[in-house]
C-alpha cells in the first residue's frame, strides 16, 4: 500500500473515533440546572396543562366568510365587480354562507358570476326591383356622342342604399360596347354598371326575359362588364356546369345563397343556349308547365351548402298587375281577371319555392308594386319557419310613366343571430320611393329617383326649386298609395317617416291556393 493511501486511512480512523468521543461526552453530560434554570425547564416532564387539547378558535364571522367567498370568486377567469359581491353577500344569513363555502368552486361561480354577455350579429339586406335603361334614360345620360353618366339618377337614393350591408337589383337589361338602344331590345353602356356600384349595390340579377336581348354575345359581355366593374351578379350563366353551382354570399357572418330564375326569355330561338338561364315555364302564353324539378333541385343543391337563408329572386308574373282596370293604364294585350291562369300558375310558382325549402322569395317583372308579407310554413318534420315574400317589387327605374309604373321602394330585411345560435329574420320595412321625370333646374329629362319621404320634408322646408307642382302632388299620392300597399292602409302625411315597417303576415294553410290580397289601392 503507497504511503499516500496510508494517511487516508489514518485521518479517516481518527475523524471517526472523535465524533464517538464527541457523542459520548453529550450523552452522558448532566447540566448544571443550579447554574442554568432554563435547562431545569427544558428537561422537566410535561405537566396536566401541557397535556390538554388546545381549545378550538372561534367560529370565523359573516365577514370573515364574505372574505373568503370574494376570494373564491376572484379565481374566476370572469371579470367580476368586488363591491357587488359584497353587496349581494351581505345580505345573506351565517348559515346560507356556510353552505357557500361548501359548495365546489365551478358551482360557486355559477351562482354569482354572470354569464358573459351575448354577442349579437346582425345584417340588412336592401332589395329593390327591376332597374332598366330605356330610350329616354338613354338620351338623358348622354353627355357627347358614346359616352354616358348615370350617376345622377342615383344621387338622392343612394344613402338608403348604402345604408344596407348589402344590396341587390335585377338588372333588366344588357351591358354591351357598342350600338346602344332602349326596349324592345335592351342594349345599355357600361356606365349604367358603374352608376349601380356608385349607388351603392353590391349585386344584381341577370336572368330575366331580356337577358338574351343582345343574343348569346349580349349574356357574355353583360358577365364582362359586371367583373370588370366589379359588380357581383347571379342569374346567367356561360357554361352548363356554372348553372349548377349556387351563388353564396357571406354578410357580416351570415350566409345567403341566391337563386335567380326567370319565366322566360324574348329571344325564343337560342333554345340550345338555355343553360345560361333557368327557366320556370315551359310554355309561355299559359305559363302552366312549371318546371318544378328545376326549381326543387336547385334549392336543395343551395340547402346542401347548409346556408343561414335561401333567398329566390324569381323574374315571374303578369307584367303591369294591378292597372289593367285603371283608365289609361295597363298593357294593350292584359285582359285578365282572376280566373286567369297565368295568375294561379303565378301564385302556385312563387309558394311552391317556400314550400321547397326557400326563406325569402323577392319577386320583380309585373312593374307594378304588390304586397309584401311574412309567411309561416309547416315543413314536414312539423317545423315551423317563418318566411318572406314580395310578390312584386316593381320598377327601381325606368322610363314608364303609366301611374303606378314610376312608384316602387326600396325593401330591407333585418337578420340577428345571438353568439353561435340559430339566425332568424326580425323584421322587415321598406322606403317609398318615385322616379321623377323632369327637373325644372336641369335641361331635358331627368329620371331620378326620390325617396319619397326625405323629398316631402324638403318641400315643406321650402328646399322644392327642382320640383314642378304637379311633382309635389304626385309625391303625396304615391306616398299615400306605397304605404296602403305595403302597410295595409294609407299612412297619413303628418305621421310619414323616413322607413316604414312590414308586418302583414298568414299562415300557409291559410290559404290553400291563392293570397287574398282584397282590392287593390290603384285599380
Amino acid at each position: 500500500m503507497s504511503r499516500k493511501k496510508w494517511i487516508v486511512l489514518i485521518s479517516a480512523v481518527f475523524v471517526a473515533v472523535a465524533a464517538l468521543a464527541v457523542v459520548g461526552v453529550l450523552w452522558l453530560w448532566e447540566p448544571d440546572t443550579e447554574a442554568y434554570p432554563a435547562l431545569a425547564e427544558v428537561h422537566q416532564p410535561p405537566t396536566e396543562e401541557l397535556l390538554q387539547e388546545p381549545e378550538p378558535p372561534p367560529p370565523p364571522t359573516a365577514y370573515d366568510m364574505i372574505q373568503e367567498i370574494r376570494m373564491f370568486l376572484s379565481l374566476s377567469s370572469t371579470m367580476y365587480c368586488w363591491d357587488t359581491a359584497y353587496d349581494e353577500l351581505k345580505e345573506l344569513p351565517e348559515e346560507h354562507l356556510r353552505e357557500l363555502l361548501d359548495l365546489p368552486l365551478y358551482e360557486l361561480w355559477e351562482l354569482f358570476i354572470p354569464p358573459p354577455e351575448p354577442v349579437i350579429h346582425t345584417a340588412r339586406l336592401a332589395f329593390v326591383g327591376d332597374a332598366m335603361c330605356h330610350i329616354e334614360q338613354l338620351n338623358a345620360a348622354r353627355i357627347e356622342p358614346g359616352v354616358y353618366d348615370f350617376h345622377y339618377k342615383f344621387r338622392y337614393i343612394a344613402p338608403y342604399i348604402r345604408s344596407a350591408d348589402f344590396a341587390i337589383a335585377n338588372l333588366e337589361t344588357t351591358l354591351v360596347h357598342d350600338r346602344f338602344r332602349g326596349w324592345p331590345l335592351f342594349r345599355s353602356p357600361r356606365a349604367l354598371a358603374e352608376a349601380l356600384l356608385y349607388a351603392g349595390f353590391d349585386y344584381v340579377t341577370t336572368g330575366n326575359n331580356h337577358s338574351f336581348d343582345a343574343g348569346v354575345e349580349g349574356v357574355r359581355s353583360t358577365i364582362e362588364i359586371l367583373q370588370d366593374v366589379g359588380l357581383g351578379f347571379t342569374g346567367t350563366f356561360l357554361t352548363p356546369e356554372c348553372r349548377y353551382i349556387p351563388t353564396i354570399v357571406e354578410v357580416n357572418g351570415f350566409t345567403f345563397a341566391l337563386i335567380n330564375v326567370s319565366m322566360h326569355h324574348n329571344d325564343l330561338c337560342q333554345g340550345e343556349y338555355n343553360f345560361m338561364m333557368k327557366i320556370v315555364y315551359h310554355d309561355l302564353v299559359e305559363q302552366s308547365q312549371i318546371d318544378y324539378e328545376m326549381i326543387a333541385s336547385a334549392i336543395a343543391r343551395a340547402r346542401a351548402l347548409e346556408p343561414d337563408f335561401v333567398i329566390v329572386l324569381p323574374h315571374i308574373g303578369i307584367e303591369y298587375y294591378g292597372t289593367m282596370n285603371r283608365a289609361g293604364g295597363g298593357h294593350q294585350w292584359d285582359t285578365f281577371d282572376r280566373n286567369d291562369t297565368r295568375w294561379s300558375n303565378w301564385m302556385r310558382t312563387m309558394h311552391f319555392f317556400l314550400e321547397s325549402g326557400a326563406d325569402i322569395v323577392m319577386n320583380h317583372h309585373p312593374h307594378t308594386l304588390l304586397p309584401a308579407e311574412f309567411v309561416y310554413i309547416t315543413d314536414p318534420c312539423g317545423r315551423v319557419r317563418r318566411t318572406f315574400m314580395a310578390y312584386s317589387m316593381a320598377n327601381f327605374v325606368s322610363a314608364q310613366r303609366t301611374q303606378p309604373r314610376e312608384t316602387s321602394a326600396v325593401f330591407y330585411l333585418d337578420f340577428k343571430r345571438v353568439d353561435d345560435g340559430p339566425a332568424e329574420i326580425v323584421g322587415a320595412s321598406y322606403v317609398p320611393i318615385w322616379v321623377r321625370q323632369h327637373d325644372p333646374t336641369r335641361a331635358g329629362l331627368d329620371f331620378t329617383i326620390l325617396p319619397v319621404t326625405e323629398t316631402l320634408r324638403r318641400v315643406e322646408a321650402g328646399y322644392s326649386a327642382d320640383l314642378r307642382p304637379q311633382d309635389i302632388q304626385r309625391l303625396r299620392e304615391v306616398h299615400r298609395d306605397v304605404t296602403h300597399m305595403l302597410s295595409g292602409a294609407p299612412i297619413p302625411l303628418e305621421y310619414m317617416d323616413y322607413e316604414y315597417p312590414i308586418t302583414r303576415y298568414r299562415m300557409r294553410e291559410e290559404f290553400p291556393g291563392l293570397p287574398l290580397w282584397g282590392t287593390l289601392p290603384w285599380r
